[in-house]
């Protein structure tokens, strides 16, 4: 999925799918980079789904500037399989999922294999991120940046385990 510049999805959601063999990105909601508060979807959510061999990034979601006026976007990723994504010379990101302002985030019980790290940049506002009970195999802790504030992380990051097969 590839958001236009100015378009807004009141929500994505991605259910009980299998996904494999993709050269590109799955979803694509970058487009308001002129940094005004704007963005392309208020909630995103994937499911209990398997995406396996895809060369692009599982997500990437950017909300820039500095407007405290609107709450989202609100990322969900929960009991997902996700295997062997993000490795492609086409993700630039050389990130997983990149997700920039977003201002909740729930990345919960997921399954990742051989895949780059989650990258997570907050910006204003007062973000909630949680990243618990994921098995990483193979794959990088995930980084989370306080891009303004200073002090702290405020995400929660706990209860996941890291191996390598």
């Amino acid at each position: 999925i590839d958001s236009g510049y100015r378009a807004l999805a009141d929500a994505i959601t991605i259910t009980n799918s299998q996904f494999s063999n993709i050269t590109g990105d799955v979803l694509r909601l970058n487009k308001e980079q002129d940094d005004l508060g704007i963005y392309n979807a208020e909630y995103v959510t994937l499911d209990r789904n398997v995406f396996q061999d895809i060369e692009g990034t599982l997500m990437n979601v950017y909300r820039g500037g500095t407007d405290e006026s609107t709450f989202g976007p609100h990322v969900t990723v929960t009991a997902n399989t996700i295997k062997n994504v993000g490795l492609g010379k086409r993700n630039k990101s050389k990130a997983l999922m990149t997700l920039h302002g977003v201002q909740v985030t729930n990345i919960l019980n997921n399954t990742f294999t051989n895949v780059p790290a989650i990258a997570i940049e907050h910006t204003v506002g007062e973000p909630q991120t949680r990243i618990q009970y994921n098995q990483f195999m193979d794959s990088p802790e995930p980084v989370v940046q306080e891009l303004f504030t200073k002090g702290p992380l405020t995400a929660v990051v706990s209860d996941n385990t890291f191996s390598a097969q």
